[in-house]
């Protein structure tokens, strides 16, 4: 007894003269028990002690549940894939952090137990340390009248680890990415429901490109002035039709401007004797997969093959085209609402980036002649990045608005494979693909002691989508290297 009470009298003596920091820990705080087609708010106090640099609370939420922010403690709130995540670059200076979110639940929850928990991850003595939060259950009382008509309003697919929620009419875009010829491939899904009569897809697409159909679902297919349409005096009514995809490509002409690449577009439909309109959604979701293994059709028509290749690579009959809608066509009129603008522009080879590293690059052994054993094979340009599953890293050696070919990076003596995505309305390019991220960063480094490209730095991503390096150090346990 007295030994133990010796060795916390010292712990005291050292903490409070700050020989030895606080411990970190998080806590929830929210109710026990909700109704369906309610919200609640959820309290999350972070005692963070000594932690000051970059840090992460997250949290998975069960399916049907949505969190709304409240409360951030100047972090960054998102809430994308069911998980909510406050991040700060830089902690605040108080102790103890306290953030708040709202919680939405679905009218079609089920009633029934759910658990809900958190973790604080932080960066201390350059290596990734994790603050978990007890869990905590919520019992949910189903409101019976909200769930019969939740049901008929709403459906969820399910592709893989992704959930796909739509209402009962809607239309989301695939993120637009490129193909082996510089083209960019436009998937659509449209969630039809109920709906038998006319129905039109129209987006307005950038400057600089001409617009070819893929597939059209039995739509007349349209293009002028920027303007692409897929009309439908009838929509397809076969088994397995409540859902479709749709798709077409632009192709590169003339000259590019140097502005972002956008696209917004509205899906109209007749319902009731009155017309509707709604936004076009962009979603991380991959469409052809969801029209190939989900969504079964009837045979297109044998003007129009169904592709056995993915299509990017797939080149189809012609369609018909035309320069104007039919006469006859009772089209309704469209309200055309923009969605809004991407983040603001980087010049090209720069970024805005904030990795938290010197950008001085670091000394190797004979840097400028000695190549790493991991490197990338020459060949030509690739446009499409290739599937990835878990955490990868690459460097990325330029961004622009403007394609460029496999020649340009030749005389920046670039010989290796480059990839090309297009992000936030740019055209990045990348070289590498490396499961660990001090890979990555050597390799950084041998660019810029053998290109004239100087500010090359490391890009992260998680299953094919970008994230932020610490987000990847954090879900791959990996530590940062200077």
């Amino acid at each position: 007894m007295l030994k133990s009470n010796l060795i916390l009298g010292i712990i005291s003596v050292l903490m409070l003269f700050g020989l030895v920091g606080e411990p970190v820990s998080v806590s929830l705080n929210m109710p026990d028990s909700a109704q369906s087609n309610s919200e609640f708010l959820v309290e999350v106090t972070i005692r963070k002690g000594d932690v000051e640099g970059f840090a992460r609370f997250q949290q998975k939420l069960p399916n049907g549940f949505k969190a709304v922010a409240r409360q951030t403690a100047n972090g960054e709130f998102s809430f994308v894939d069911q998980k909510v995540k406050i991040q700060w670059m830089k902690v605040p200076y108080d102790k103890d952090l306290v953030v708040s979110y709202a919680i939405q639940i679905d009218p079609a929850t089920a009633s029934g137990s759910y658990t809900f928990d958190g973790s604080f991850s932080y960066i201390m003595d350059n290596s990734v340390q994790v603050a978990t939060a007890g869990t905590q259950t919520l019992q949910v009382i189903a409101d019976e009248s909200s769930l019969n008509l939740a049901n008929q309003q709403n459906m969820v697919i399910q592709k893989g680890d992704v959930q796909v929620n739509l209402n009962s009419v809607d239309c989301i875009r695939q993120k637009p990415y490129l193909n082996d010829n510089n083209e960019v491939i436009v998937n659509l899904l449209v969630n039809k429901g109920s709906l038998k009569e006319f129905g039109k897809i129209q987006e307005q697409i950038p400057v600089g490109y001409r617009a070819e159909s893929i597939k059209s679902k039995n739509s007349i297919f349209t293009y002028k002035n920027h303007i692409v349409k897929f009309l439908w005096m009838n929509m397809p009514n076969n088994a397995g039709d409540e859902n479709f995809v749709v798709s077409y490509k632009l192709i590169p002409e003339g000259e590019i401007p140097d502005e972002e690449f956008q696209i917004v577009g509205t899906f109209s439909y007749a319902e009731s004797d009155r017309t509707k309109t709604i936004n076009i959604a962009e979603r991380s979701v991959d469409l052809e997969r969801e029209d190939e293994d989900l969504l079964v059709q009837a045979p297109e028509p044998t003007t129009e093959p169904e592709p056995a290749a993915p299509i990017a690579s797939y080149t189809p009959a012609p369609e018909p085209t035309y320069s104007y809608e039919p006469v006859s066509t009772p089209e309704p009129a469209t309200q055309y609402t923009p969605e809004p603008s991407y983040t603001a522009p980087e010049p090209v080879a720069t970024s805005s980036y904030t990795e938290p590293v010197s950008t001085t690059p670091q000394p190797t052994a004979n840097p400028r002649s000695t190549r790493p054993t991991y490197q990338v094979s020459a060949e030509d340009l690739t446009d499409i990045p290739s599937p990835e599953q878990g955490v990868a890293f690459r460097v990325q050696i330029a961004a622009g608005h403007r394609l460029v070919g496999k020649n340009y990076f030749k005389r920046l003596n670039i010989t290796d494979q480059v990839q090309v995505e297009i992000h936030n309305g740019w055209n990045k390019y990348t070289v590498g693909n490396f499961s660990e991220y001090k890979d990555a960063r050597d390799y950084r480094v041998y660019v810029w002691n053998n290109t004239p490209i100087h500010d090359a730095f490391v890009s992260a991503y998680n299953n094919g989508m970008r994230i932020t390096v610490q987000e990847a150090l954090m879900i791959a346990s990996q530590k940062w290297y200077k």
